[in-house]
């Protein structure tokens, strides 16, 4: 059984209609995965709706026609990622599976233990790969949105900011564990907070504390950070109810 390959596209789509893809994707499909005219494909427009679809001209560009009436994607998480700078490929690997599970937003902050000290300038050029990245991910893995990336902010600039009833922050010296923090809420949504390699020092936990932000761990082990990320986000997601049963 053949893959079947997902496209994004804008503008407005009906049955049977005809839609055309960017230069990348028709190189891609054309020359890279090799599909020819008939072979089908899908197709997903701005609200996130799967549409199947048959090429129909390889161009370029390549144009495909829509086979029937689309489907719903999968819903977004109501879940918001604040992760500590890490090295370009930890943080990598967290946007692509933040990605697939669906988190809604993702932001990197500086902090006081952070190894890696980056300029802006040099954050928005990495932004811009993260962007495609997350692209790619949500392709494979049937969303027709990905998150929402921004940053850098101070650690003390997103704890003024943070919606504190709702907003978890995980270090190994947490005061409870987040699934039980979380389920003890309900919330319609969460932000989930996670620090750099080395953690937070001393003096950024207090600040979260003071501001009234949950403190919270995840078991007994020290995981790396960007384990911790998608554990996290995991455990957020399932107390939300959108593992399992759906949202």
């Amino acid at each position: 059984m053949r893959h079947t390959f997902r496209y994004a596209v804008t503008g407005a789509l009906e049955a049977g209609g005809t839609v055309e893809l960017t230069p990348p994707d028709s190189h891609h499909l054309a020359r890279v995965v090799r599909r020819t005219t008939g072979d089908g494909i899908e197709v997903i427009d701005d609200t996130g709706r799967i549409w199947p679809a048959t090429v129909d001209d390889l161009g370029p560009p390549v144009r495909a026609r829509l086979a029937a009436a689309p489907r719903s994607g999968p819903p977004a998480l109501p879940v918001d990622l604040f992760l500590g700078i890490l090295d370009w490929g930890r943080l990598d690997l967290v946007i692509e599976k933040c990605t697939e599970l669906g988190v809604d937003r993702i932001g990197l902050f500086t902090s006081e233990r952070a190894r890696r000290r980056v300029d802006q300038e040099a954050f928005d050029r990495r932004l811009e790969r993260m962007g495609r990245l997350a692209d790619a991910a949500a392709r494979q893995s049937g969303r027709g949105t990905r998150p929402r990336l921004h940053g850098l902010v101070p650690f003390s600039a997103m704890v003024d900011e943070a919606e504190v009833a709702q907003t978890f922050l995980v270090d190994a010296h947490g005061d409870e564990g987040l699934g039980e923090s979380l389920r003890g809420r309900s919330l319609p949504r969460a932000t989930i907070v996670v620090g750099p390699e080395a953690g937070f020092a001393v003096a950024e936990l207090d600040r979260a504390r003071a501001c009234g932000i949950a403190v919270c761990r995840l078991g007994e082990a020290t995981l790396r950070a960007e384990t911790a990320a998608l554990v996290a986000t995991t455990v957020a997601a399932d107390a939300l109810g959108f593992l399992g049963g759906g949202g």
